[in-house]
């Protein structure tokens, strides 16, 4: 197993000016010949904010959502590329993917929601999942309703007609504080084919707040995994200097 620290398109935008999200990273360690990304988000301190009191993470919202005003965080598109995530949680169990009453999913499928009790640590290695916390449900994160395809085939990307797709903590409380490595995963990308570095963007929004304060703060960007080209790695880190912009 190795990893790599990779550069992404990260900036800051908050609805205060001090906040303390600072972006979001994407980090790659190769397990087998699969490259998996976790999502970051990045703050710049422990306790900074209302009350001397810690920040905690609410939820993330408004996935690969179209950007009216686009700046250089942002894609005007809301994503680029394809995502090609693999799900191998084997999630068993018969689905209503429709809303008629009637399952019509049967078996196992792979999900975006994997608990410890859907796979096993080995499996939690190699799969597509989305949390507030560590890995996955079985630390209360939970979809919002915009999140309409959460398993089977069709959730190989968060794509339509996920766009604009949440998740969140169902159990806030201490758990979700900013530790002192100052970041939170909130998204793991297993990729479908062995070694893809095929680069893919999307954006997406932190909804955070600081402990005992009721004014929910908001950070926005995207992120990239894949592996750039060697000259396209320093146009990364330009766009993350140059975005780094507030938002009125």
């Amino acid at each position: 197993m190795k990893s790599l620290a990779l550069v992404s398109a990260v900036a800051l935008i908050s609805s205060t000016a001090g906040a303390a999200f600072t972006g979001w990273t994407s980090e790659m360690t190769t397990v087998g010949s699969r490259n998996v990304y976790k999502i970051y988000a990045n703050f710049n301190s422990v306790g900074a904010g209302a009350n001397a009191s810690a920040t905690r993470v609410l939820n993330v919202f408004d996935f690969a959502k179209a950007d009216s005003t686009p700046e250089n965080n942002q894609l005007a598109a809301g994503s680029s590329g394809v995502m090609n995530a693999v799900h191998n949680d084997n999630f068993i169990g018969d689905i209503d993917s429709d809303g008629d009453g009637y399952p019509d999913v049967f078996g196992s499928v792979g999900t975006w929601g994997a608990s410890t009790s859907d796979m096993s640590s080995t499996q939690s290695l190699t799969d597509s999942f989305v949390t507030m916390q560590n890995i996955g449900n079985g630390w209360g994160t939970a979809f919002d309703p915009s999140f309409v395809t959460t398993y089977g085939s069709l959730a190989g990307g968060i794509a339509p007609p996920n766009v604009n797709a949440g998740w969140y903590d169902a159990t806030p409380g201490t758990q979700n504080l900013i530790g002192t490595t100052l970041r939170v995963r909130l998204m793991q990308i297993s990729r479908i084919a062995a070694e893809d570095n095929n680069l893919y963007t999307a954006n997406m929004t932190l909804g955070y707040a600081y402990l005992g304060s009721t004014i929910a703060q908001f950070g926005y960007g995207s992120f990239t995994i894949g592996q750039p080209a060697p000259g396209a790695i320093a146009l990364l880190g330009l766009a993350g200097l140059v975005g780094r912009r507030r938002r009125a």
